[in-house]
């Protein structure tokens, strides 16, 4: 792992970064060890069961007032949908990290489609395009429309805040 701090103050927009940079880069790696991952993955299913997003747009302002970066929808299918992270906070996390662990993010997104489409999803992280892959995280969720969760019931999605813009007055 680079210098941690070095490298986030370098950054012009790093310091507002430094908290949770320090969380997930190098206090949670010591405490999970090698189940990192699988821990990290389950706890985004478990925070988005905590905060259900009802559409992409709220997913997008959820993301960024989490801090975890800007959210994109890329492309939808019946059985996958394909999501983009970017932004400083992924900028910075792909240049400390040895390995970029984005497990988390993966399992929000798994369990947001699960709960709002009622079926069973799996994601996972994928090759960003070449241009893009120092700046951004692609994940592609994975549904099934046959492996229907039983007995679901949809919860209340979360009523996100959305930042308003000066022109928008």
């Amino acid at each position: 792992m680079k210098n941690l701090y070095q490298t986030v103050m370098a950054d012009a927009d790093g310091a507002a970064n430094f908290p949770q940079l320090l969380i997930r880069e190098a206090l949670l790696p010591e405490l999970l060890g090698d189940d990192q991952g699988a821990i990290s993955y389950w706890a985004g299913k478990s925070l988005a069961r905590r905060f259900p997003l009802g559409n992409p747009k709220d997913a997008a302002a959820f993301f960024a007032q989490a801090g975890f970066g800007t959210l994109t929808l890329v492309k939808q299918t019946a059985q996958m949908t394909r999501w983009q992270l970017s932004g400083t906070p992924v900028k910075l996390r792909k240049q400390v990290a040895g390995e970029d662990d984005f497990t988390l993010e993966a399992g929000f997104l798994a369990e947001m489609m699960a709960q709002q489409l009622g079926v069973e999803a799996e994601a996972e992280l994928v090759d960003s395009p070449r241009k893009l892959q120092a700046t951004t995280v692609t994940f592609d969720v994975y549904t099934d429309p046959e492996d229907v969760i039983p007995d679901y019931d949809a919860p209340e999605p979360l009523a996100i805040v959305h930042p308003t813009s000066p022109d928008a007055e």
